[in-house]
């Protein structure tokens, strides 16, 4: 019996170790989300601007971007793939982040609603033609 605690203890040991260890290099969500936030507008400028100019290649100029990104953010290509790997084989920790970029993309790129300003009387019209006009 002590033998089976033992090994049941030596297992459990090293899972946790292990699962530590794994998540030691992964980007912490919030970090990870806006790492991925700042892609999506990359990507967004490049579709926009760049694929105008005839000289340029959508995927090299992808690729700087992204490499900007990392640098920016202080990661490595490594990192990143590795923190998205964790996190797409994890959807219940994927889902959400997702959902963040979606809505902030909505609220972002969205064109703001047209609010006409409020027609306002001007009250340095001349009495006098006010009573004019009003006659008509």
């Amino acid at each position: 019996m002590k033998i089976f605690s033992g090994i049941l203890l030596l297992t459990l040991l090293f899972f946790s170790c292990s699962e530590k260890e794994k998540k030691k290099n992964i980007l912490p969500e919030n970090k990870m989300r806006e790492v991925m936030w700042d892609m999506v507008r990359a990507d967004q400028y490049v579709s926009d601007y760049l694929l105008r100019d005839s000289s340029r290649h959508k995927k090299d100029e992808s690729v700087r971007l992204y490499e900007e990104i990392f640098h920016i953010h202080k990661i490595s290509r490594e990192q990143f793939k590795k923190s998205l790997d964790y996190y797409t084989s994890q959807p219940d920790l994927f889902r959400p982040i997702i959902d963040s970029l979606a809505k902030r993309k909505n609220n972002e790129f969205t064109a703001p609603s047209y609010h006409p300003a409020p027609v306002v009387k001007d009250s340095l019209v001349n009495p006098l033609l006010r009573k004019h006009f009003q006659k008509r």
